[in-house]
């Protein structure tokens, strides 16, 4: 693998900084600051963003041979490329696969040999080209290492992120990145150097808020994983008003994710599923098509009006970011018209239109009281069938026609 020659953002800036004095300040009416693009490297998310752009998965994936190897210029790129791609898609692909880091705009700029750091003022706009990030603020900090490839943007004063069609808005917002080389083990002992792993997060911090024409999302602070693709929401409270909310439109997913050339299904009676969901903590793992919840998690989907109040709920999601499974757990009790349920622990599976619950499982559907071991039901409530086996009975109660709720969910 040939070596990385990588120029931080910020080595240029503290060369030119070196001949004048510490936080000197300069006015000027736009000041522009990039990283040289001199190297290439194709990762796992170069290859989600070109199909995003348009390119099919399986031209993406013949890309696959030339995944993690970094090339310093663009005619050793050009040459290890398996395929030919058309100029535009080329263009695309030089465009998610450079090593440029990071471009800044602003007003004016400040800098802090010190603290190896540089602030920017006034309308400042950072880019990050691999990302397709685009961040807006009054005033942007940019620190780097001194012993490491580490870099780090802090962002304060109402900060606003794009990329593609999501939007961002946060009181704060920090993005780092940590890209060190793989050391080998030392010739004069037998252990070897532990180094921080590759690193790309963004880090938002104080009403932060998630757009998408897929939804919307409210927390009080939201971790991103760039590289692994993983998310970590947390809720300032346990409050409906402090804790994360969740507004998913299921159907807009599913279009949004379905291959090019796939046909879209519109649902039969024209009504889109949405998902209404309050939770302390989320951790969504993109990559693996789950998403979990946890701390007083309520979750209301409509237009079938299923609700489900539990301590934890997880849901696994299909290649089309369809849902196919909901495992809810920790006191569980959930409605829908007609019927109402509770148990320790429910799994709910879209695939077989099935509902299971376990220990403590407890149904009263009309003049039906239900209690047993393990319980399953249809999610079709009309159906009105309950199953037992043989180790787990179901005793029957039939109540009186004007019998009151034995319990409620909410």
């Amino acid at each position: 693998m040939p070596k990385r020659k990588t120029i931080k953002i910020l080595s240029a800036v503290l060369l030119f900084f070196s001949l004048v004095t510490t936080e000197q300040v300069w006015n000027l009416s736009q000041v522009s600051l990039a990283s040289p693009a001199g190297g290439f490297k194709v990762t796992r998310n170069t290859l989600d963003h070109l199909q995003r752009e348009g390119l099919s998965k399986a031209l993406t994936s013949m890309l696959s041979p030339m995944l993690g190897i970094i090339y310093p210029n663009r005619k050793d790129f050009l040459n290890a490329l398996p395929i030919m791609l058309a100029p535009k898609d080329l263009e695309i692909l030089f465009r998610y696969a450079s090593t440029e880091q990071i471009k800044i705009h602003a007003d004016e700029f400040s800098s802090d040999l010190n603290e190896n750091a540089a602030v920017f003022r006034g309308n400042v706009k950072g880019v990050i080209p691999r990302e397709n990030i685009e961040l807006t603020t009054a005033k942007l900090r940019l620190i780097s290492g001194k012993s490491s490839n580490f870099e780090k943007l802090i962002g304060e004063g109402g900060v606003q992120v794009k990329q593609w069609d999501r939007e961002m808005r946060s009181d704060f917002a920090i993005y780092t990145q940590v890209d060190l080389e793989k050391q080998t083990p030392d010739t004069d002992s037998s252990a070897t150097k532990k180094t921080r792993p590759p690193q790309k997060t963004l880090q938002l911090q104080g009403n932060v808020i998630m757009k998408a024409t897929q939804g919307k999302v409210s927390s009080n602070t939201a971790l991103l994983d760039l590289l692994h693709q993983h998310a970590t929401l947390e809720g300032q409270n346990t409050s409906k008003e402090g804790r994360i909310r969740v507004e998913a439109n299921l159907t807009e997913l599913e279009k949004t994710d379905r291959p090019k050339d796939a046909t879209s299904e519109e649902p039969a009676n024209g009504e889109q599923t949405k998902v209404l969901l309050f939770a302390s903590r989320a951790v969504l793992d993109n990559k693996k098509h789950q998403a979990m919840f946890e701390g007083k998690v309520e979750m209301e989907r409509t237009p079938d009006n299923l609700y489900i109040r539990a301590g934890k709920i997880s849901l696994l999601l299909g290649e089309l970011q369809e849902l196919l499974f909901i495992r809810a757990e920790q006191g569980v009790c959930f409605e829908q018209p007609g019927r109402v349920a509770k148990a320790d622990q429910a799994s709910f599976d879209e695939i077989t239109q099935t509902i299971l619950l376990e220990s403590n499982a407890e149904v009263q559907s009309g003049k039906y009281h239900l209690q047993g071991s393990t319980i399953n039901l249809y999610l079709d409530v009309n159906k009105g069938v309950a199953q037992g086996d043989n180790k787990a009975p179901i005793q029957m109660t039939i109540l009186g026609e004007e019998s009151p709720a034995i319990f409620t969910c909410r």
